[in-house]
């Protein structure tokens, strides 16, 4: 009786590791899969987030470039000389050789001239 109590406590021993490494191992799989839902949610309300933030920017975009065209109309030559006409402010129209030309690329000359300031500004803290 003594050897078929001490078979049956290793059988018995060797279930509850069967059935502990079971467990175990579905709750590592469980987990992970759980995980990789998380993981992948995540970054679906990212993408969402970043398509909301790229249509905003679309958005803006094409409300400056409103803005950029009633600028021009608003500051041309025919419009400003209807402007003054209409208000009586005694204006004349300029002259060809009183109007500047800017045959550059205007965004540089800006960069240059504040990369000069801001150079200049350096050297005069240094002394």
């Amino acid at each position: 009786m003594n050897r078929k109590s001490n078979n049956s406590r290793k059988a018995n021993r060797i279930l509850n590791r069967l059935i502990l490494y079971s467990l175990t191992s579905l709750a590592l799989v469980g987990g992970f899969g759980v995980l990789t839902v998380w993981m992948r949610h995540q970054t679906s309300q990212t993408a969402n987030r970043l398509h909301a933030i790229e249509q905003k920017i679309v958005e803006e975009r094409r409300w400056l470039s409103q803005l950029d065209v009633q600028l021009a109309i608003g500051m041309s030559t025919d419009r400003l000389m209807d402007l003054n006409r209409k208000l009586n402010l005694g204006l004349r129209e300029p002259v060809y050789n009183q109007i500047v030309h800017v045959t550059e690329n205007v965004e540089l000359r800006l960069y240059e001239k504040s990369a000069n300031s801001v150079f200049t500004a350096s050297l005069s803290t240094v002394n």
